[in-house]
């Protein structure tokens, strides 16, 4: 995977993480969703209400966004996120979670 991880000082003496993800391996996970929400072979959809199917892939870096925003540990603010229009590219399934 192309994520570069880079710890920078702050000036208060605290350390930040930044990653930064190579736009073609994004490229290639969103192109890979679309795919996805069309391939029923490997993934069969069983229902929103169950937990036995992908409903989304998501790259490293949005996922460390998603850790310091506090989405990630947040069921209800996670369904929210996955809903969103915008992040449409990241579901693998159609439908609403």
């Amino acid at each position: 995977m192309g994520i570069k991880t880079t710890l920078i000082e702050n000036l208060d003496g605290s350390l930040t993480n930044v990653s930064k993800q190579d736009d073609k391996e994004l490229k290639h996970i969103v192109d890979g969703n679309e795919k996805l929400k069309f391939d029923t072979r490997h993934h069969k959809y069983t229902g929103d209400s169950s937990f036995h199917h992908r409903v989304a892939r998501i790259p490293l870096v949005l996922v460390e966004q998603m850790i310091r925003d506090g989405v990630w540990n947040d069921q209800e603010r996670m369904r929210a996120w996955l809903n969103d229009p915008d992040n449409a590219p990241f579901r693998t399934t159609k439908g609403k979670v």
